[in-house]
């Protein structure tokens, strides 16, 4: 499910960060979608937005605010702000661990 659609107090694990769509590729720094790898530096040109963000695969994600436009979220102890075009983008699943 996309982090959009949690309401205040859900959290989910993230599983999966796509390209934002809509800003011709600019999120990734290319130009053109490609895949972020794991296993280079997490701020390298191929990671979106929302992973520089802190938004990466594996984190916790606490929805503190979802206000229809703008999602105020709680990862590893800090507030982060995103608009729905980057939370549909990131997609989350629910977790024993972070309840």
């Amino acid at each position: 499910m996309s982090l959009e659609r949690l309401t205040p107090g859900e959290r989910g694990e993230i599983i999966k960060v796509e390209h934002c769509g809509g800003c011709g590729g600019g999120c990734h720094g290319h130009g053109h979608h490609q895949e972020y790898k794991h296993d280079q530096d997490k701020h390298s040109a191929t990671a979106t937005r929302a992973e520089r963000m802190g938004l990466q695969v594996g984190k916790i994600v606490e929805v503190l605010k979802n206000d229809g436009q703008l999602l105020l979220l709680l990862v590893d102890e800090i507030n982060i702000a995103i608009d729905r075009s980057i939370a549909r983008n990131v997609h989350v699943k629910g977790c024993a661990a972070c309840i």
